[in-house]
């Protein structure tokens, strides 16, 4: 990115202005040695000037770029947790088929908070599924007799 050549006068280079106008009111100040000092004084003075007005221009060309990536970002991350969010709604109900008549059973996550195995019984033909807390299920299963 280029600088900008023109900023407007700041209050710095409007003092810098002004003792250098002071300067060259005095005539042959720089004739004396004082006078030398003072003189090469300012134009230091005038180089950081400058640089910090580059320094400002490029700052704020900086925090516009960051603005931008954050933005990016931003939008990112909403597309990033929007997908989380939906991948979380799945979390919680595991589908198991039964062997007996292939139907398949929702099994809520939330019974192996207190056992490893669980007791279920298929809505279709009233086998009893032993499912386990990874979803599997153990081949002992039986037909409840009504």
């Amino acid at each position: 990115m280029e600088y900008q050549t023109h900023v407007p006068s700041n209050s710095l280079r409007r003092d810098l202005a002004f003792i250098r106008g002071l300067l060259e009111g005095q005539g042959h100040a720089e004739e004396t040695p004082e006078g030398k000092v003072l003189g090469r004084l300012v134009r230091v003075l005038d180089e950081l000037a400058e640089e910090n007005e580059k320094l400002t221009v490029r700052l704020s060309e900086l925090e516009e770029y960051v603005e931008a990536v954050d933005e990016d970002l931003n939008e990112l991350e909403l597309i990033i947790y929007d997908d989380e969010e939906l991948d979380d709604e799945d979390i919680g109900f595991w589908e198991v088929k039964c062997p007996n008549c292939d139907e398949s059973v929702l099994v809520n996550e939330e019974i192996f908070d207190t056992a490893e195995e669980a007791d279920l019984i298929c809505p279709r033909c009233d086998t009893v599924l032993r499912v386990n807390d990874e979803g599997e299920i153990r081949e002992e299963s039986v037909l409840i007799e009504q």
